[in-house]
């Protein structure tokens, strides 16, 4: 650490880090560039516009478990408002950027590429671009003015420059092109939260040592149209709409200034109010903002309600409500790289699919905002859907952003925010509503295999218990004759009682019929069973094609047939329209398993989950149904 003075003012100058080249004298506002051990004065930086950040300079935290401390900062301001970039020192003696923007902070290090870099004209939101064998994806393109710079700086900041930066996102990293040098300055970092970067000694320490509800000290003003009271609760927002004109304000400095009137002939009271506090996702959140949009297909209007809501450790959140179905959304910071209108892609172990895809319309806005919206604002949306999962890209000319948005059920929202006022009814089925048909199926599922599988065993344990056995294979021939005539099988023996004796003809019948009556004979006792059946087999061609009907082999069960000693007497009657004997090979089978009823029971048992599974798919059908592209393909 180097000290000296203002050789302005004689105020006393500290350089904290050997990188820093410049420093703004915090009594003159002069800017002094070191040379060897002298100071010279450069003239004077122009006044920072007060954005109510909590960071200053001499402020501490930590990234990557290395403590830093912020030594300078550059103040820029573009078509939507200010952004900071804080200059900050590790104890290494390392520089770095914290850059603060929108809620979001991204600390971020200049690093040298050896790929060429697109022009800034060639650059477009959405774009793919690889550098050094890592794609990024192009999510911001801004024109930026320089307000002024703050303490200790790597280079000489001026005002009135204007910069183009461009902002680009992978998996796991943020990038940003700056414009202002030839060749650009490429710095690499990473999107990071306020209770991760362990912040300290803060300004005016308005962050409560333990969080809380409201750490940040709100701010109140009058609209400068009408007086009506106005508040702002977080050092991001860019603007504020008042409830009682419609005006739009800007209140990026203390000089409160009318951006537009915004003649908004759409009235809408937010079913949450704002100023609600209630707890979702673990995080106590404020209800700061409402928006009312709408896009347009066929010539029809779909609004649909956002609020904004806000934490000064979480930063912002979005509740989205349409038709009575509510969503809770966050802006991602390492977003999928998916091209414009791809039907569906992988992003964290899920399959997401395209739903909507449109033009979005700001149609009414009351309260504060960390942009600067105006009624009539436009972007493209795509929304795809993994239930209970959302994630939508809004793409602009300058911007793309996504956002990933879990479905709630309106009972968990009213309990949260403590609403009495009753949940706005529900209307059909939402894009990332989950089916409430899933997990019955799965359970009836799981109850039809287990059925199923105890159905099998005790089939295979009567299979074996009473195990089937062929007490008798002979071989008949049923000669060719005009009349009746019979057979009798050789003697065969139970040894115990039959639960079923089945008997099985199987012949080589062809373009006949045969007429079959067995009788079961017991020897000793002369008891008999007697079962009568035709057998008939026909087979031919019409032109080239084969046909077939009947069948050559057919059977017969007896029940209950006690032990003894048996033989089976065959009376037939052979067909003439051919004349030829028929071989027939008998088969008498003691207790055979009877599969047909395992089979008729098993039908029975799947009536349940496919009725199951065709309700399920029902609600899906009824969700795709409302997309713009066409209905579910399950």
């Amino acid at each position: 650490m180097r000290r000296a003075n203002c050789p302005s003012c004689g105020a006393p100058v500290v350089f904290r880090s050997a990188t820093s080249l410049y420093v703004v004298c915090e009594f003159c506002r002069s800017t002094l560039l070191r040379a060897g051990e002298d100071l010279r004065n450069l003239g004077r930086m122009a006044d920072l516009l007060e954005d109510s950040s909590l960071l200053q300079i001499g402020s501490e935290g930590s990234f990557r478990e290395q403590h830093f401390v912020v030594i300078g900062r550059i103040q820029l301001q573009y078509r939507s408002g200010l952004w900071n970039e804080w200059h900050i020192v590790f104890d290494d003696g390392r520089g770095a950027w914290l850059a603060e923007a929108a809620g979001e902070l991204i600390v971020s290090a200049q690093v040298q590429v050896s790929d060429p870099l697109p022009a800034f004209e060639a650059l477009a939101p959405a774009m793919e671009v690889a550098l050094d064998g890592r794609r990024f994806t192009v999510t911001d393109l801004q024109t930026a003015r320089c307000i002024a710079g703050q303490g200790e700086l790597p280079f000489r900041v001026a005002a009135g420059y204007d910069v183009n930066t461009a902002d680009l996102r992978s998996s796991d990293r943020f990038l940003t092109i700056d414009y202002s040098e030839a060749p650009p300055l490429v710095f690499v970092g990473q999107s990071v939260t306020f209770a991760e970067l362990q912040l300290g000694k803060l300004k005016d320490h308005r962050l409560a040592p333990t969080g809380g509800t409201s750490p940040l000290a709100v701010r109140a003003f009058n609209c400068p149209h009408c007086a009506a009271p106005l508040t702002i609760h977080s050092p991001a927002i860019e603007s504020i709409a008042c409830g009682s004109c419609g005006s739009i304000i800007g209140v990026g400095n203390d000089n409160v200034q009318l951006l537009v009137r915004a003649a908004q002939a759409l009235r809408v009271v937010p079913w949450l109010p704002l100023g609600s506090v209630g707890t979702l996702a673990g995080v106590e959140w404020q209800a700061i903002g409402f928006m009312r949009r709408s896009t347009y297909s066929e010539g029809t209007e779909y609004p649909w309600s956002e609020y904004l809501l806000f934490n000064a450790q979480a930063g912002f959140a979005w509740l989205i409500e349409y038709q009575g179905h509510w969503s809770f959304a966050r802006t991602l910071a390492s977003p999928p790289a998916v091209s414009p209108g791809r039907a569906g892609f992988r992003h964290g172990g899920r399959d997401y699919r395209l739903f909507s895809r449109g033009s979005a319309e700001v149609r009414y806005v009351v309260g504060e905002f960390y942009w600067r919206v105006a009624v009539g604002d436009r972007c493209h949306v795509d929304d795809y859907i993994c239930p209970p999962l959302m994630l939508s890209r809004e793409l602009t000319a300058g911007e793309v952003s996504w956002s990933q948005a879990e479905y709630l059920e309106p009972g968990e929202l009213s309990a949260a925010f403590g609403v009495a006022t009753p949940a706005i009814p529900r209307v059909g089925v939402y894009a990332n509503q989950p089916n409430p048909l899933v997990d019955r199926h799965r359970r009836v599922c799981g109850v039809f295999w287990k059925l199923a599988l105890t159905a099998i065993l005790v089939q295979l344990a009567f299979a074996y218990l009473f195990a089937s056995q062929v007490v008798l294979k002979q071989a008949l021939v049923f000669a060719e004759l005009d009349e009746e005539a019979s057979v009798r099988s050789q003697d065969f023996v139970l040894g115990s009682r039959a639960r079923t004796l089945l008997v099985r003809h199987s012949t080589d019948l062809d373009n006949n019929w045969l007429s079959l009556s067995s009788t079961l004979v017991e020897k000793n006792t002369g008891e008999a069973y007697t079962g009568v059946q035709e057998i008939s087999y026909y087979s031919g061609s019409t032109g080239s094609e084969r046909w077939y009907e009947g069948s050559p082999s057919d059977e017969m069960v007896f029940n209950g047939v006690p032990a003894g000693s048996y033989y089976l007497l065959v009376e037939y009657q052979l067909g003439s329209d051919r004349r030829v004997a028929v071989v027939d090979t008998l088969e008498i089978i003691r207790n055979p398993a009877a599969w047909s009823n395992l089979l008729l029971l098993l039908i029975f048992l799947a009536i349940f989950p496919l009725w199951s599974r065709w309700r399920r798919n029902a609600f899906e059908a009824r969700r795709w149904n409302e997309s713009d592209l066409g209905g579910e393909d399950e």
